[in-house]
C-alpha cells in the first residue's frame, strides 16, 4: 500500500501545480489589490514546491517534485494565458522558469524536512520567510504597494503559526527564521533587479 501512495504522490504533486499554474493565469484578471499580489508572486508559487515536497515520503523524491511542479506552473500558467489570447513574454518565461529551477527543488526539500522534521525548523521557518521577504523587498520598498505588503506579512505569521505547530517546530522554527528570513531578502532583492 505504502509502495501504491509513493507512486501517486508525485503525480498528485504535478496535478497540484497544473491547476496553480491555470488558476493563476485565469485569476489575474480577476482580482484587484491586495489580493491580485498572490497570483503576481514568487512566494505563492512556492508554496506548491512546498506543498508538493511536504507530500512525498523520500527527501530525494520531494526536491524533484518540487522542481517538477513549479516547472508545470509555469507551463500551465503560459498555456492558459496563450489560450486565453494573452502573448507570452520570452523574458518573463525565463523569468519563471528560473525561478522554478531554483525555488522548485529547495521548497520541495523544506516542505519534506517539514513533515518529517527531519531537522525540525527549517521547513517551518522557509516559507513564513519567503513570504515576509517578499512583503518586504517587493511590496514595501519596490513597489510601494502597502496593502499587498501588509497581506503578505499577514500570511507569513499564519504560516508560522501553523506550521510551527506541526511536531511543535516553533523552538527550531525561531532558530531558523534568521538565516531564512536573510536568504529571503537576499533572493527577493535578487530577483528585483531582474525585473
Amino acid at each position: 500500500m505504502r509502495e501504491r501512495a509513493d507512486l501517486l504522490m508525485p503525480f498528485l504533486a504535478l496535478l497540484l501545480g497544473a491547476v496553480v499554474g491555470a488558476l493563476t493565469s485565469v485569476l489575474q484578471t480577476g482580482l484587484d489589490f491586495p489580493w491580485l499580489a498572490l497570483v503576481n508572486a514568487v512566494s505563492p508559487w512556492l508554496t506548491t514546491a512546498f506543498v508538493a515536497g511536504a507530500l512525498q515520503s523520500r527527501l530525494r523524491t520531494a526536491v524533484w517534485t518540487g522542481l517538477l511542479a513549479t516547472l508545470v506552473q509555469v507551463v500551465a500558467y503560459y498555456a492558459v494565458a496563450e489560450l486565453r489570447g494573452y502573448d507570452a513574454s520570452v523574458y518573463y518565461l525565463v523569468f519563471w522558469s528560473l525561478c522554478a529551477v531554483v525555488g522548485g527543488p529547495v521548497f520541495g526539500g523544506v516542505g519534506h524536512a517539514w513533515r518529517h522534521a527531519s531537522p525540525a525548523g527549517p521547513g517551518a521557518a522557509a516559507l513564513p520567510a519567503a513570504f515576509l521577504s517578499e512583503a518586504v523587498v517587493t511590496y514595501w520598498i519596490v513597489l510601494g504597494y502597502r496593502s499587498s505588503a501588509v497581506l503578505f506579512g499577514a500570511v507569513a505569521v499564519v504560516l508560522a503559526v501553523s506550521l510551527g505547530a506541526y511536531r511543535h517546530q516553533y523552538r527550531p522554527m525561531l532558530r531558523w527564521i534568521g538565516p531564512a528570513l536573510l536568504a529571503g531578502l537576499a533572493g527577493t532583492a535578487g530577483l528585483a533587479l531582474l525585473v
